[in-house]
């Protein structure tokens, strides 16, 4: 099946059989088809012909999951939609918050030098320019983001008129991660109307501002939002359309 799996690769034929890989694997499939060919025998393949681990089998606590994510704990817990999907997230529940920086360095580049080689500008709602990725139609999507958002009332676009920037190679604060800013494929929106748990003063609370219309543009485009994490963070949208299938 390996031998296969490359040869179909390397010819430019984008399917074939699934083995021992389960339906999460098969949405990050058809979320990334430029860079995935299918999953064989528990590792993903991709177009290049390279080889990575999907499931590492092993039981992980919230903290592990953080810092040692395979691919498959990229699903550790559903993304909520739906107009119940607002309520406080129960606790360590960050849906799409667990990444696997492997998996994005492939896909987006290793380095910075990389991701800022594939990067493209488009025009935001304000007449900003801003640097995004054209990987993955990354770049098309927040372009509708901004001409959905550009439609709404002048009381809902202030939450967004402004914003805090795109790319930004950086670790997330306090760790050795990546930020998906890294990347390219993330946006904050007007931080004067938002809220993060690492600035929340005394015992934690759950704060969102940010209008629900919002939220569900960014969403209908790829992207999801970090008001749906418990360790919130309602300025942040990064596209991940695999948490969004289904």
């Amino acid at each position: 099946m390996k031998i296969l799996a490359v040869a179909l690769c390397l010819i430019g034929i984008t399917h074939y059989a699934h083995a021992d890989c389960d339906k999460n694997a098969d949405k990050l499939i058809k979320a990334y088809p430029e860079h995935l060919v299918g999953c064989d025998h528990n590792y993903l393949v991709w177009r290049s012909g390279e080889r990575q681990l999907y499931d590492d089998g092993k039981q992980k606590s919230f903290d592990e999951l953080l810092e040692h994510a395979d691919v498959e704990d990229m699903f550790a817990f559903p993304y909520p939609v739906g107009a119940n999907s607002y309520a406080p997230p129960a606790l360590n529940v960050d849906a799409g918050r667990i990444r696997n920086e492997e998996f994005f360095k492939r896909m987006y580049g290793a380095s910075k030098d990389k991701v800022k080689s594939q990067l493209t500008e488009l025009k935001w709602l304000d007449g900003k320019t801003l640097k995004i990725h054209r990987s993955n139609g990354v770049a098309e999507k927040l372009a509708q983001v901004s001409k959905d958002l550009d439609k709404l009332p002048a009381d809902l676009k202030k939450y967004v008129i402004d914003t805090s920037g795109t790319f930004n190679w950086r670790v997330i604060s306090g760790t050795d991660r990546l930020s998906n800013h890294s990347f390219a494929v993330a946006i904050d929106i007007n931080t004067q109307h938002a809220d993060y748990w690492q600035w929340s003063k005394g015992e934690y609370r759950y704060k969102n501002s940010i209008p629900h219309e919002i939220v569900e543009i960014f969403e209908k485009h790829g992207f999801i939002w970090g008001g749906k994490w418990y360790h919130y963070d309602t300025m942040h949208f990064e596209y991940r359309p695999e948490l969004l299938i289904n």
